[in-house]
């Protein structure tokens, strides 16, 4: 099954340029069809930093010659307003797989087109929209583009501005220019009366109105919606104008901005068509997720928007070097880091906000140090510059040392939740000693060492390697049953990140392949729509014995390792063929049929490149 963008309301098509965020929605809350600029994020791309009201922007349209509205949520109530089919959806896409998002939907004879993109180095956002008719037959239309606006504080003629707060303003116009009017949305757009400008510290709705001809079989000239946000009005109004000068030529050169980008992309080969689309859009989404500043954060889902999950950011920065962007990768690796605070006992908290940079975890994991360690070897590894290393080195040591002395009687890693936060006591459960977590930091002394031995840090380097052997021996003591690698010391159940440790992290042993992979397939692959649990018992509030993307993934990499490359595709394909129509995968479906977590460029949009370059051998060479 695909599944469009938003039918969970929690899920998004992002559009960014790293200075503006945009959430793009399919589905209303009532899960009517429509094609909706859900919100608008400046300066930070957090849940606070939100422009538009809830209602977003969306489009209107009437053809003169029809009696239908181009109406998704039903507003026109005219005797003959809503007479015919719902809005349908007919394709969404990131064109060429970059940052221009394209929706064509129609209702009856009206086909509306939308395009959306923030253009390159500027504070703002345009979608254009165009409009023809199923039958091609030429006409008239009228193009309303909507926004409904937090609150109006001025008018400077046909531009509109908003005050969010003291640094946050935004400017809203359309082009060709047309005067816009407040108030009543229905009454707006059939010609009722209404105010041409209403000044409103409340939630106010702007309606413009732009008459356009549609020639037979061509799309109407483009009518373009245009947001500017700024830290002050002066500076919004510059980014509006600067914006409406080049407004023509403005898809065409994101466009071009965008395949200079996606040049810089490790040639991973011929792929065929569908592939090289999930390809194209995954590296397109790991952009977006990165900030003005480089942090990389979860962009499309609206629970964790605005956080910094130390685990997903680092994910993000080593795919990005892996992908071939190193630039983008050191930059984001030094954004990340920049967020640690210690815990108590010494090691890094794992989720912080992106405006208070303030820890907001609400488990307790102690993976990080090993991650972290992992990180940033990655990306040097494949930057070759040691400055990354000798700038880095107190984090690497600090890391290195907290794995090294925090191991119990057993020699693993002191007990904690693993690699998933909704685990341990608050949900009734007592924290193990997770496989995941001495695992993770069993490779990350490998690289520790390794990159110790670069820098002259021999001592350290004999301790790291000491102590990562030590680890693995106490996994395959205690937490290695018959061959099948389980999720703790504590329990035989299984958890799906152990696959890694076979692929991407290899450092389990071969003779625990065939039995652990042979036990996941048995135990954690859903019985009626296929794809990989992430634990063998761990449910959520919505049901959390779904497939999830990651483990889905990390299974068929350890299926390619084992030699099983059929049985590997029927794991790949079972992922994408759940994704949305646009090339996003869902983070995980839901009990209730809906998908979580679309646009996750961590662990389901890394996960295509990360497997992709596995399959293809890339991975070996870095590793």
């Amino acid at each position: 099954m695909h599944y469009f963008i938003g039918k969970n309301q929690d899920n998004h098509a992002p559009i960014s340029n790293g200075n503006v965020l945009a959430w793009l929605q399919q589905y209303s809350a009532d899960c009517r069809p429509v094609d909706k600029i859900s919100q608008l994020f400046f300066p930070n791309f957090d849940l606070s930093s939100a422009l538009l009201d809830t209602h977003g922007s969306y489009v209107l349209a009437k053809d003169q010659n029809e009696k239908v509205w181009y109406d998704p949520y039903g507003i026109v109530q005219e005797k003959f307003g809503q007479v015919g089919e719902i809005v349908s959806i007919n394709t969404t896409q990131y064109i060429n797989g970059s940052g221009v998002y394209e929706v064509v939907s129609h209702k009856g004879n009206t086909v509306v087109k939308t395009k959306t993109w923030a253009p390159p180095h500027r504070n703002a956002l345009i979608r254009s929209i165009q409009v023809k008719t199923l039958r091609n037959n030429p006409t008239t239309v009228s193009i309303f583009p909507v926004v409904h606006l937090q609150n109006i504080v001025q008018r400077i003629d046909n531009i509109f501005i908003s005050r969010i707060s003291e640094n946050q303003w935004l400017a809203v116009t359309v082009s060709p220019s047309s005067i816009g009017i407040t108030g009543d949305v229905a009454k707006a757009v059939t010609g009722g009366q209404i105010s041409i400008f209403e000044h409103s510290l409340l939630p106010t709705p702007l309606i413009f109105s732009i008459p356009q001809t549609i020639p037979n079989e061509h799309y109407s000239k483009p009518v373009y919606q245009v947001f500017a946000a700024g830290a002050t009005k002066d500076e919004a109004l510059k980014a509006l104008h600067d914006t409406l000068v080049t407004i023509e030529q403005s898809e065409q050169h994101t466009l071009q901005e965008w395949e200079i980008w996606h040049r810089r992309t490790i040639n991973i080969g011929t792929l065929p068509p569908e592939l090289e689309y999930y390809w194209r859009v995954s590296n397109t989404l790991l952009k977006m997720s990165l900030q003005k500043d480089g942090t990389p954060i979860l962009i499309g889902f609206k629970p964790y928007q605005g956080n910094v999950w130390i685990r997903d950011s680092l994910w993000i920065v080593s795919t990005l070097a892996l992908a071939g962007h190193i630039k983008d990768a050191v930059k984001a690796l030094y954004a990340t880091l920049s967020y640690l605070m210690e815990r108590p006992d010494g090691n890094y908290y794992f989720a912080y906000n992106v405006v208070t940079r303030l820890p907001n975890e609400h488990a307790f994991e102690n993976d990080t140090t090993g991650l972290i360690l992992y990180g940033i070897w990655q990306v040097w590894s494949l930057a070759k510059n040691n400055a990354i290393l000798h700038d880095l080195w107190p984090i690497i040591s600090h890391s290195a040392d907290w794995i090294l002395r925090n191991r119990d009687f057993t020699g693993l890693i002191l007990p904690d939740a693993g690699i998933w936060e909704t685990f341990g006591p608050h949900l009734g459960e007592s924290f193990e000693h997770m496989t995941w977590t001495s695992a993770i930091s069993a490779f990350g002394l490998t690289k520790a060492a390794e990159m110790a031995e670069t820098i002259q840090k021999t001592e350290g380097a004999q301790r790291f390697r000491e102590g990562s052997h030590e680890l693995l021996q106490a996994i395959a003591k205690h937490n290695v049953d018959n061959g099948i690698v389980s999720r703790s010391m504590e329990s035989t159940l299984l958890d799906a990140s152990i696959s890694l440790f076979f692929s991407e992290f290899p450092i389990f042993p071969q003779e625990w392949l065939e039995q652990t992979v042979k036990a996941i397939q048995k135990r954690l692959e859903d019985p009626f729509i296929g794809g990989i649990w992430r634990h063998e018992s761990l449910t959520t509030e919505e049901g959390d014995l779904k497939p999830w993307t990651g483990p889905t993934f990390w299974l068929a990499e350890a299926l390619l390792v084992k030699g099983d490359v059929t049985q590997a595709w029927k794991y790949f394909n079972h992922n994408y063929q759940n994704s949305a129509f646009c090339g996003l995968l869902p983070e995980l479906l839901y009990s209730r049929g809906r998908a979580r977590g679309i646009g996750m460029p961590s662990y389901s949009q890394s996960g295509v490149i990360r497997s992709l370059l596995f399959s293809q051998g890339f991975f070996h060479r870095s590793i």
